[in-house]
């Protein structure tokens, strides 16, 4: 993929920026005249749920780029809006709705529908100036977007876990609750020790308890009259089917009589019955709505006056309400532990499976070691093929990490490409930082040259950097300035 040019309208002022195949690099003499925006724009016209720059309101703006897929030729892509995005492929176009449709549109852009890796690929290709030198392996790209390797790798390497990683959501979801209910029971704890006793509120109590018999007998009743009515629904329709067969029945005697509803002994007396019945079980059904309603106008009257008088504040009669409901404290622990052991085992069984595809994993590690080595933080030796998957981060810092980052982009580059079978655009927004030397940056650019010479490179930055041919977008004071 390829970025050809970005035009960005603003009310009555816009501006266009050309883009070449090769090395780009935006660049102004100071900060905040727009180079991260410009970066997030691109972005942004990609469908991308990007947030907004300090001086810019993205929704405010119209956003057109032009960019060259491998596998679709030139694409046009149009933003007037947040929520949908229109394309223009050889001369056709269509309108995609966002967020909805964000995994369409780029299935088309990147040639795969695998949504593991497109739900990844940001995060491997752009590197944000405010988090990204930061983003290892995990964690936030940019706004709401985030990236993730075990995810990167399961797509990779065609790695089925929906089933384990559905379960782990629903067992992560159950414990979170389980969690609130253990604060809940601890307070209560709280609550009656400090006041020696069982403080509730007995009216409450009784009043819900009242109600909550009020509603089972309601519901049964409601059964009832179902069963009924389906019941007299059933006589109705045989009395009627029996008059329309226009039966006849011929007695020993030779003596002949039509066969009539009425006739039939019981069928009448049946349906006289159940008529009966249902009014008996209505006005039952209206008796216990109309004493549920009574105790709910009783109940809210008694709330609005401990509402009202200030001698109860809203604390006591928190507590009060806390104090009242059974907790069953071990019992919450007790499930809370099966429910940890249980979210351990199913998190294991992800890892190993996604861990499984070990040429992926091997690939991965041979590429970022060998950039980690040649930046200068470390070797075969030094780093384990597990650092793929390392969550401590604290061992590096400063400029260790701005490479290490660096290092883990290249390698998930080189991985996604070999997927796609497409060259793919690296975009940077200030990769000097303040802690990287020049002799280091120089490092990360020759890698770039040497290595990734067949991708689009397009910096954001206010130093030059020692391409052989690249092209300057320089802003002066702001993005938009006519």
């Amino acid at each position: 993929m390829i970025f050809k040019s970005v035009r960005i309208k603003e009310g009555f002022t816009e501006r266009k920026f050309e883009f070449t195949d090769g090395a780009n690099l935006i660049f102004s003499k100071k900060n905040s005249c727009g180079k991260t925006t410009l970066l997030r724009f691109m972005l942004y016209s990609l469908g991308y749920n990007i947030p907004n720059t300090r001086k810019i309101n993205f929704e405010r703006c119209e956003v057109g780029s032009k960019i060259f897929c491998d596998a679709l030729g030139d694409v046009t892509l149009l933003r007037y809006a947040d929520d949908f995005i229109e394309t223009t492929i050889n001369g056709e176009k269509k309108t995609y709705i966002l967020p909805h449709q964000l995994h369409e549109l780029h299935a088309k852009l990147f040639g795969t529908e695998n949504v593991d890796v497109l739900d990844n690929i940001l995060g491997a290709i752009y590197v944000d100036q405010e988090k990204g030198w930061t983003l290892l392996n995990r964690g936030t790209v940019i706004g709401s977007i985030r990236f993730n390797i075990e995810e990167l790798i399961r797509g990779l390497s065609g790695c089925d876990c929906n089933a384990l990683i559905a379960k782990e959501a629903q067992l992560s979801k159950e414990l979170s609750k389980y969690r609130q209910m253990a604060s809940v029971a601890k307070y209560r704890e709280e609550v009656i020790a400090e006041s020696g006793t069982l403080v509730s509120d007995s009216y409450s109590v009784e009043s819900d308890a009242a109600i909550a018999q009020l509603l089972i007998q309601q519901k049964n009743l409601q059964s009832e009259l179902r069963r009924i009515d389906q019941s007299l629904s059933n006589n109705k329709r045989t009395r009627q089917y029996i008059a329309e067969m226009k039966l006849v029945i011929q007695l020993p005697d030779g003596t002949m009589f039509p066969v009539k509803a009425d006739s039939i002994v019981g069928l009448a007396d049946t349906i006289s019955f159940l008529g009966t019945k249902r009014k008996i079980v209505s006005a039952e059904l209206k008796s216990v709505m109309n004493q549920l309603a009574g105790v709910r106008k009783e109940q809210n009257a008694e709330e609005e006056q401990l509402a009202f008088f200030q001698s109860e504040s809203m604390i006591d009669i928190f507590d009060k309400k806390i104090a009242a409901v059974p907790i069953d404290a071990r019992g919450i622990e007790k499930e809370t532990k099966r429910l940890e052991k249980t979210l351990r085992e199913v998190r294991a069984e992800i890892s190993k499976k996604t861990k499984s595809d070990a040429k992926v994993v091997t690939s991965l590690y041979t590429n970022m070691v060998k950039y980690a080595e040649e930046l200068g933080v470390g070797n075969s030796e030094t780093i384990s093929q597990a650092y793929l998957f390392t969550s401590n981060l604290k061992e590096l810092s400063g400029a260790m990490l701005h490479k290490m980052v660096f290092a883990f982009r290249l390698a998930y580059i080189i991985e996604i490409e070999k997927y796609l079978g497409i060259k793919l655009p690296i975009i940077l927004d200030s990769p000097s930082g303040k802690e990287v030397d020049p002799s280091n940056v120089e490092r990360m650019i020759n890698i770039l040259k040497r290595d990734f010479s067949g991708n689009q490179i397009i910096i954001a930055s206010i130093f030059n950097y020692n391409f052989e041919t690249v092209n300057i977008i320089e802003l002066s004071n702001r993005l938009i300035d006519g």
